[in-house]
């Protein structure tokens, strides 16, 4: 029977996991930080490895970062094992001063490291070394209310320029196609034809190349231009009132969102009901062969390099990440392909969504994933939001701030050690 024990612990609350009398006697203790949605999964694992207890201690996402280079300052109660929420987690806790995680390389099997979709660990991957594995996908594809553009008499456009030309159409009905100026939608129209926004450079450590002047880049930032001022994307962010409640009203029959914008954005806030929801494949412009898409998150597991219990911990972060038993049951798709595919299975016999292929879109957009969604130091986001959001609300241009956003990326990547081309 599983006794939990719960105790204040570096700000967060630790839980003590371990499987009584089944307990073996020789059980390594693994001192584990999770956000709360894995404790569950920690807990499965715990259940089903006598030979192993569990500390976990909920840390909030925010705060990991600064409670690690803490411990390691102190030498004092640093973690076996992480979850880390942001991508960027990876970069910051391999450097000279936070030099946290674990090298996986040569310890997951390259069969196993092989069953990940295309690109599923790019984040992990820091100047050639494996330092984490990913939990779950993240990358955009398009959301619509398939009766809506069915009455409309509207195809789902298939590329960047149809997507252009139906906002066109939609927005004179006060119908829109979602948010221009969120940092991370936003984000993923830039990059969409290929822009240099801080891409990194194959074979050149700790190198990334900036180039915002071609007209890759120019390119989506007139199409979000033009659409901001036809009004068929929104001056309001997905989360704020105001889109919420066009969401709600019907005004948005189709956008651009994450993997996981539909069961935990679109279903419990915008409330569509059932039988409205369907997805389709991530656009390309019309000189692509095939679509290049962003993501917007997916979270990773990491071990500390210095581990007591080197074995031990890398088991905990490669069975968090694959077993399929485990990752059936994740609250967001799998980037572990056969556990995604585990995992579809109940998207597929969800009466909720319009098309029972949901998840075949989900799956089969993962081989457009933009191999430069990478680990960094430093956040691109909060760059775009400080550098071209902001400015348009005081009637700036996405183009016209392009200059400053790569004068800006610039900097911060130089700041924090990286050479740039």
């Amino acid at each position: 029977m599983l006794r939990i024990r719960t105790a204040a612990l570096a700000g967060g609350v630790a839980l003590s996991l371990m499987a009584g009398a089944a307990m073996a006697q020789d059980a390594v203790t693994l001192n584990v930080w999770s956000d709360t949605p894995r404790l569950t999964m920690f807990d499965l694992y715990d259940k089903t490895h006598d030979n192993v207890m569990l500390n976990v201690t909920t840390v909030a996402p925010a705060d990991l970062i600064a409670k690690i280079q803490l411990a390691l300052q102190a030498k004092s109660e640093i973690p076996d094992v992480i979850f880390m929420s942001d991508i960027g987690y990876t970069a910051q806790l391999s450097t000279r001063r936070s030099n946290y995680l674990l090298d996986l390389t040569d310890k997951v099997p390259q069969a196993l490291q092989d069953e990940f979709y295309p690109n599923g660990n790019s984040p992990c991957h820091v100047n050639g070394k494996l330092l984490c594995m990913r939990n779950d996908l993240a990358h955009m594809i398009v959301w619509y209310d398939k009766p809506a553009m069915e009455a409309l008499g509207k195809a789902v456009p298939t590329t960047w320029e149809e997507f252009q030309k139906l906002g066109e159409e939609l927005a004179p009905q006060g119908l829109s196609l979602g948010t221009g100026v969120e940092a991370f939608p936003l984000y993923s129209m830039l990059v969409s034809d290929g822009c240099d926004m801080v891409m990194p450079v194959e074979g050149k450590e700790d190198t990334v190349k900036i180039d915002l002047t071609t007209d890759k880049c120019l390119k989506p930032a007139r199409m979000v231009d033009a659409m901001l001022a036809n009004g068929s994307l929104t001056k309001v962010g997905p989360f704020e009132p105001d889109f919420v409640a066009l969401a709600k009203g019907g005004k948005i029959p189709l956008m651009i969102g994450p993997t996981w914008f539909g069961e935990y954005v679109i279903k419990p806030t915008y409330e569509w009901p059932a039988g409205k929801l369907a997805a389709a494949l991530p656009l390309k412009w019309d000189d692509q062969s095939q679509p290049l898409t962003w993501s917007w998150g997916g979270g990773t597991y990491g071990a500390w390099k210095d581990t007591a219990h080197p074995a031990e911990a890398v088991d905990l972060v490669t069975w968090m990440s694959t077993d399929i038993a485990n990752q059936t049951a994740a609250v967001t798709l799998p980037g572990h392909r056969p556990s995604a595919e585990a995992w579809g299975a109940r998207l597929a016999a969800d009466a909720y969504y319009a098309d029972p292929n949901v998840f075949k879109v989900e799956a089969d957009a993962a081989a457009f994933s933009h191999p430069g969604y990478v680990s960094l130091r430093f956040s691109v986001s909060d760059a775009i939001a400080k550098v071209v959001v902001q400015p348009l609300s005081s009637g700036g241009t996405v183009e016209g701030a392009l200059p400053a956003l790569q004068t800006e990326l610039t900097n911060l990547a130089k700041l924090n050690g990286y050479q740039v081309e």
